[in-house]
């Protein structure tokens, strides 16, 4: 069982997920393009990566964007165990 970061969001119509993850995570596109599929089929919905140290983005790119403007310290943080 793995212990993740996850802050689901409803903007403008839209529901998705953003998770935090260790910075190496999204320097990799393979490793980041693997965690975005496998969350993005578990939650049902987007999912964008959030470096943890560095607050780097990725995933789709207008929720990307629209995460520029937001801290993370203002987002809905919760931790989730998933199997």
């Amino acid at each position: 069982m793995a212990q993740w970061q996850i802050a689901l969001i409803r903007e403008q119509g839209v529901n998705f997920a953003v998770a935090a993850v260790q910075d190496h995570v999204i320097s990799n596109r393979h490793e980041a393009d693997k965690v975005v599929s496998a969350l993005s089929l578990r939650f049902g919905q987007p999912v964008v990566l959030l470096g943890a140290s560095r607050h780097e983005t990725y995933g789709r790119r207008d929720i990307v964007s629209f995460l520029q403007n937001i801290h993370p310290s203002q987002m809905p943080w919760r931790r989730i165990d998933l199997h």
